[in-house]
């Protein structure tokens, strides 16, 4: 692993030296980093959008590895993280974003047990994933982390945290005020699973395709965000000022659609939420309600891809967070330390 940053390094020149060097992109070459990774506008909000592609930023890791809840033995390895990663860069290569092993810290003390905890405590805030849940909901506080964790959580990588079964997958937005920028995804399906994937969406500042479904006309709260970066522009088109925020996503209701429009869409997704109770609603019609099944952001079933906006919002927050210092966290990409 230690000849890692040197390949990443030379990733990132050959990809800065190819491409355009300026100006509107040229359909049959990349793009420059400027309008990679900077270029925004009113017509484009989030940069890069009429690119091929461009130059990849590369994110270390900083993974936290506990051992199980018998204290037994630790519940990941290098070889599963290494194979987890492989499968989130298959969903952020594309875009531009690359993970790459940073570090791994093997806490020698067990994860909190979810049957252990306290009914009624609140867990860290976050966007969660769901599944079984403790009694916590789906939050692991970072006080029950213990110091380990406090100790050796880096300020310039992105830190995910091994949890055993029970709690839920969950992350932090980029624009929250937070001292610990975490994300908390299963040690058992990191390898297999896409939902570390979405974990890592949310920290790269997506929201769920159905996130803000009720308010179809609603304004972009992102309208706001001269509190934490000057940047933002308020675009052109509609579609990037209402529900998650991109164009590229269909209008998602989830499992709030009898509210919403009125009919049943249960259907869609009884393979991740089973034993839903029939409906008196009859069910939604490709023409009220279609929204992507393999989106990374939503809720069904193989979530693997993200859309060319999805991807260009993505790396709009990684910049953000390249150039903005958070609470003492600022990114590091590999190969600018």
């Amino acid at each position: 692993m230690r000849s890692a940053p040197l390949l990443f390094t030379l990733i990132l020149l050959a990809t800065s030296l190819s491409g355009c060097l300026g100006g509107e992109p040229d359909e049959d070459e990349p793009c420059d980093e400027q309008q990679y990774w900077h270029q925004v506008s009113e017509a484009s909000p989030y940069p890069g959008l009429g690119c091929e592609g461009g130059p990849i930023r590369t994110l270390a890791v900083t993974f936290f590895v506990y051992r199980d809840n018998d204290n037994a033995s630790y519940i990941s390895n290098e070889t599963s993280l290494l194979a987890g990663l492989e499968l989130i860069n298959s969903v952020f290569n594309p875009h531009g974003i690359n993970f790459a092993l940073g570090e791994i810290i093997n806490v020698n003390r067990a994860f909190p047990d979810v049957e252990d905890e306290q009914e009624g405590e609140t867990g860290t805030v976050g966007n969660s994933s769901g599944g079984a849940g403790g009694d916590f909901g789906d939050g692991v506080p970072v006080s029950a982390l213990g110091t380990e964790f406090e100790q050796h959580y880096n300020f310039s990588n992105v830190n995910i945290i091994l949890i055993t079964d029970g709690w839920g997958a969950y992350s932090m937005y980029p624009w929250h005020d937070r001292t610990y920028y975490a994300t908390f995804v299963r040690a058992s399906t990191f390898e297999t699973s896409y939902i570390p994937s979405h974990e890592l969406g949310h920290f790269t500042g997506l929201y769920h395709t159905h996130q803000y479904h009720e308010y179809t006309d609603s304004d972009s709260d992102l309208e706001r965000a001269s509190s934490w970066t000057d940047d933002w522009v308020v675009p052109n088109e509609q579609c990037y000022l209402t529900g998650d925020f991109v164009c590229g996503t269909p209008y998602d209701c989830y499992q709030w659609c009898e509210e919403d429009i009125g009919c049943d869409a249960s259907d869609l997704y009884q393979g991740e939420k089973p034993g839903q109770e029939e409906s008196e609603y009859p069910d939604c019609t490709l023409e009220q309600h279609s929204p992507s099944l393999e989106n990374l952001m939503s809720r069904y079933g193989d979530r693997s891809v993200l859309t060319d906006d999805q991807g260009a919002r993505a790396r709009y927050f990684v910049q953000y967070m390249l150039d903005t210092e958070r609470m003492g966290n600022q990114l590091v990409a590999v190969g600018d330390a």
